[in-house]
């Protein structure tokens, strides 16, 4: 398959027509007919664009695999990091968070961080390391 028939495939997949597409994209409404009749191809931004969209790997898109996940980001968060940083207890029917501190006291989140947990559960993963790593960098300045 092609790079464009790959994005109308997933487009159709997630219920998304050739205009929501032009509005994720950003670009006016004759793309994806440019794009059919070979006048023009998605550019590299697009793919992004739309990769991060459908949360899968731009590989996908241009079809050099057939794996749907997007694991092409990297950071540098350890398994074990990553994992202490999501540690965490929702209670269910409220909106507070119950989370272990350093001196293994469950303590409950504020707003705040409440507001901060949600918005990182609304990101796409590559926000989410990007996210991630910008905490951690904070973490280690503030330990030196």
């Amino acid at each position: 398959m092609t790079i464009v028939q790959n994005i109308l495939k997933i487009a159709k997949e997630n219920k998304i027509n050739n205009q929501k597409l032009c509005e994720i994209l950003n670009s006016n409404p004759n793309k994806i007919y440019d794009w059919k009749v070979g006048k023009s191809k998605p550019s590299t931004d697009e793919l992004c664009i739309l990769a991060d969209y459908f949360n899968v790997s731009a590989d996908y898109l241009l079809g050099r695999t057939n794996e749907q996940t997007n694991n092409c980001y990297s950071n540098n968060i350890s398994d074990n990091s990553f994992n202490n940083f999501m540690q965490g207890n929702i209670i269910k029917g409220d909106t507070s968070i119950s989370v272990p501190s350093s001196t293994n006291k469950s303590t409950q989140l504020s707003k705040e961080e409440t507001e901060i947990l949600n918005i990182y559960r609304s990101l796409n993963i590559r926000d989410k390391s990007t996210f991630l790593n910008f905490i951690l960098d904070i973490g280690k300045e503030k330990s030196i």
